[in-house]
């Protein structure tokens, strides 16, 4: 009887081993993915720049299928409709990939517009590299950029009125774009920034896009939640039985 006792409690201990053992693994070579993210260094061109992150990933294993998304609060009335203003005299700069012979529509195809309106939600972005796929892996020490949008300067040469507007790729890149969101002095766009491991949970930042009065060129801004957002989630998680999707995508 001990004996019986005494191997079921050696399995039991192997197999409570095992559980253990495999989760402190998972948990100590995890991929660790980082935005890293001070101020733009925007690559300016054509009357416009690029705004992008960095992502780095301080992990013990590679960040697999990496995706960026965002969340976007804006000013619907601010949604342009591209068959109102002529686009192709200053979107040139975006990438074209002339080499790979893809045909591409000019201005680019908008998915979102007035007429298309729905919300941007958890929605796909694009990374700098070549072809701009929305998924890449992230090795350990290694970095890759993330696209979040373009600003681009507009003038309309017969009324004289310039502004700011932004352009955000979509899961295809900048083959196609999802929208375009024109900029007044003293606008705030305000949402979140989402990377997406395969493997891992995601990364979440708070942005806020901003044209000052008297800036010079629209400004992006990345936060950390504050203490107070982090015990808002936790306690939301218990009340949704330890749904931790909750905290990334409400």
């Amino acid at each position: 009887m001990f004996d019986f006792l005494n191997d079921a409690s050696t399995v039991i201990g192997l197999i409570i081993g095992t559980l253990l053992g495999a989760e402190i693994s998972r948990y100590l070579y995890k991929p660790n993915v980082i935005i890293k993210f001070k101020d733009i260094s925007p690559l300016f061109s054509d009357n416009g720049f690029f705004a992008s992150i960095l992502v780095a990933n301080k992990g013990r294993t590679a960040s697999i299928g990496t995706q960026g998304k965002i969340t976007l609060n804006y000013n619907e009335e601010r949604l342009m409709n591209p068959s109102e203003f002529k686009l192709d005299a200053f979107e040139n700069s975006l990438p074209t990939y002339r080499i790979e012979n893809i045909k591409m529509d000019y201005p680019r195809h908008q998915l979102i517009t007035p007429e298309k309106n729905r919300t941007i939600k958890n929605s796909s972005l694009c990374w700098s590299t070549l072809g701009n796929p929305d998924k890449v892996d992230i090795n350990p020490g290694a970095s890759e950029t993330l696209d979040i949008f373009r600003a681009q300067r507009y003038v309309d040469e017969i009324s004289n009125r310039v502004f700011w507007y932004l352009i955000f790729p979509c899961e295809q890149g900048w083959k196609k774009v999802r929208c375009r969101i024109m900029l007044e002095p003293n606008d705030i766009i305000t949402g979140k920034l989402f990377v997406c491991p395969g493997n891992v949970f995601p990364t979440v930042r708070k942005i806020i896009i901003t044209l000052d009065k008297n800036a010079e060129k629209p400004s992006l801004s990345i936060k950390n939640y504050n203490f107070f957002n982090r015990i808002y989630h936790f306690f939301n998680r218990i009340y949704h039985f330890f749904n931790r999707s909750d905290f990334y995508f409400d």
